[in-house]
């Protein structure tokens, strides 16, 4: 079942995420992407975790943009787990992620979070 926050429809995001990385890690794709599809499936519900903290005025702004900042944090870390990542490609890889990311939690929220 898609996760879908006012139209921006979640499964498709993570979709356009992977797609930026595989574009970004060429060669390590094979290595790496089931953590790659891991972190674009959490990303999504942690879009819709904060959308929902946000309705229910459990969050604010500032502290959805922490949490959402904390789970870079956690992300680039388990990146880091892999050998054959170094720091630069761990950014990158977060990077393509948190774009793609980045403009659909905008859009769904209809104002700029990120």
């Amino acid at each position: 079942m898609s996760t879908i926050i006012n139209g921006v429809d979640f499964d498709v995001v993570t979709a356009d995420a992977i797609k930026a990385v595989k574009a970004v890690i060429q060669e390590d794709w094979p290595a790496l992407q089931a953590t790659v599809v891991s972190l674009g499936q959490r990303m999504a519900s942690n879009a819709l975790f904060v959308q929902r903290q946000l309705a229910d005025g459990k969050l604010d702004a500032a502290g959805a943009d922490a949490l959402l900042q904390d789970q870079t944090i956690i992300a680039r870390m388990h990146l880091r787990t892999f050998a054959i990542i170094t720091l630069q490609l761990a950014d990158a890889i977060l990077d393509a992620m948190v774009n793609v990311f980045k403009t659909a939690i905008n859009r769904a929220l209809g104002w700029d979070l990120l």
